[in-house]
């Protein structure tokens, strides 16, 4: 078992001893953020996500965090969407639509089968290979 580390708290910049990713009071604070957002949630089960934090006092970003962790069950919730971080389509889980994710892959697939060719030619003045050349 490893030693706990003492560093900073990514949240609040306090000096801590780490035995998980923040230190205790930002926490706490956390915890009960989340106590607060599943209390109002379980009574006003239409609400946005911006209505949620308004009523709250919870940020939006951190009501993400917890529906990526599970925390918060968006099937339970049909109005509790966020933006898509590459278009800002509204959806309700991940980060990314099923459109950008496809997008993605379509354009993964494509450097990858220029790779399997072996097309990785030095264009005049362009990236190569990872490195920029300009011929002279």
């Amino acid at each position: 078992m490893s030693t706990p580390k003492l560093t900073n708290c990514p949240k609040c910049g306090k000096l801590f001893l780490r035995v998980r990713n923040i230190c205790e009071g930002c926490y706490q604070k956390q915890e009960n953020d989340f106590l607060k957002a599943a209390a109002y949630l379980r009574e006003h089960s239409g609400i946005t996500i911006q209505e949620l934090s308004d009523a709250v006092g919870v940020s939006v970003a951190q009501i993400r965090q917890f529906i990526w962790a599970g925390r918060i069950l968006v099937n339970d919730f049909p109005n509790l969407s966020y933006p898509c971080e590459t278009c800002g389509k509204m959806i309700q889980k991940g980060k990314q639509c099923s459109s950008c994710i496809e997008t993605l892959k379509h354009l993964a697939n494509q450097v990858e089968k220029k790779e399997e060719k072996g097309d990785r030619s030095q264009n005049r003045d362009g990236l190569a290979g990872g490195y920029i050349y300009h011929n002279l």
